[in-house]
């Protein structure tokens, strides 16, 4: 008797609670796929607005690079009118003058590098550059 009743019990909990489990079940693996939809939706605009910081900070220091390449060039304009001067003013402001085109140089060699940095980023995957930005951020807030 006890083991004609284990196989009635096993069959009445399985028609009770069968179908009440495989919806469980279904409505876990949706609520799952929907929670995984949105955790990738957030990190998509998260990651978008990560590149359009970087884009705004890139133009922006690109107009100031230019701006200030633009600069050292009319200040070498000008020492070199000044300079050709036979004047005893462009004896005097010789050092100026000097240090003018020192300047212009190093505008130059930054703005090549800026260019040689800018075409490494561009080349590394987007994994990569998220791993130098937070980098740089850690070692800017550390």
């Amino acid at each position: 008797m006890g083991q004609s009743l284990v196989p009635q019990d096993l069959e009445r909990y399985v028609v009770l609670w069968g179908p009440g489990i495989l919806i469980l079940i279904v409505f876990a693996y949706g609520l799952m796929k929907l929670a995984y939809h949105w955790i990738d939706r957030s990190m998509e605009v998260k990651r978008q607005q990560m590149d359009s910081a970087f884009d705004i900070a890139r133009d922006y220091i690109g107009q100031l690079a230019g701006a200030s390449r633009s600069q050292a060039e009319a200040l070498s304009r000008l020492a070199s009118t000044v300079e050709h001067r036979d004047s005893m003013e462009s004896y005097e402001h010789q050092e100026m003058l000097i240090a003018l085109k020192a300047l212009h140089r190093n505008v130059e060699e930054l703005m090549a590098e800026a260019r040689a940095t800018e075409i490494a980023d561009s080349r590394l995957p987007i994994a990569d550059c998220r791993s130098v930005a937070n980098r740089q951020s850690a070692e800017g807030s550390g």
